[in-house]
């Protein structure tokens, strides 16, 4: 670390312990830079059992960070961590954010979801897996896009089988706020197929084929006055992905 990053991090250190820690996430700022302080969750036992020690998360979440970073993947830049916190530079709005909002066209909706697949497959590539690239934890800056949240990095037994659901756990995230984009949504998935070296989107197809019988099975609930959202993009992952596939296998008419 140079000298001037050096100063950054003191600076950022001494803002830090100063702070309360009565949240999780905590945006500052220094020197008109916008940063994020992340620090465990307090879980009561209950959620302790039920998600995990907070304390790993943050640890895996360092590691994935660091190692990703190495290998020039797009995370979030980390310029100062401390045994309990770490310290992330701000990457832009979530994902999440600009597929829901009116705010953005559906050109510049759909170059970011195309951005998002070309990275995730970056990741893949790399023979590593997120593990929970859900869209509000992916930033888009205008230009490209970031991923953060990393808890789950190297909680991998299988990592083919990690990497077939960070692509389904994509998409579903996807049609849960952006029902609308449905055909930018659409793009990103064929875009990662066309990537695609490693047969993950074919795993993924076949993932979909064995569970669409459950998905029938959920339609009468998603007909009631107040169906789950998830369910709701459950289905449409499900028919939007074969339907995807159907097209994109389907030899060319002469």
């Amino acid at each position: 670390m140079g000298g001037f990053e050096s100063v950054i991090a003191e600076n950022l250190r001494a803002i830090v312990v100063k702070q309360t820690r009565d949240e999780r996430v905590k945006r500052i700022e220094h020197g008109g830079v916008v940063y994020w302080v992340k620090r465990p969750e307090c879980h009561s036992l209950f959620w302790r059992l039920r998600k995990g020690d907070p304390a790993r998360a943050l640890e895996r979440e360092r590691q994935g960070l660091h190692a990703m970073r190495r290998l020039g993947l797009p995370v979030a830049d980390l310029v100062h961590e401390g045994a309990d916190y770490l310290v992330t530079r701000d990457a832009g709005i979530p994902l999440s954010e600009v597929v829901r909002s009116a705010c953005f066209d559906d050109e510049e909706r759909c170059r970011a979801l195309l951005a998002a697949a070309s990275a995730l497959h970056r990741i893949h590539e790399a023979g590593l897996a997120h593990g929970r690239p859900n869209l509000k934890d992916i930033l888009w800056d205008g230009e490209k896009v970031t991923f953060i949240d990393l808890e789950m990095f190297g909680v991998v037994r299988n990592l083919r089988r990690a990497q077939i659901l960070d692509l389904l756990m994509f998409g579903l995230s996807g049609f849960a706020v952006g029902s609308r984009s449905a055909s930018q949504i659409d793009a990103a998935l064929l875009h990662y197929r066309k990537l695609d070296l490693r047969n993950i989107w074919s795993g993924a197809i076949g993932w979909l084929r064995r569970i669409r019988p459950v998905e029938r099975a959920t339609r009468p609930i998603q007909r009631s006055k107040k169906p789950l959202r998830d369910l709701r993009a459950f289905s449409a992952l499900v028919e939007h992905m074969l339907a995807d596939e159907e097209r994109a296998a389907a030899p060319k008419r002469r």
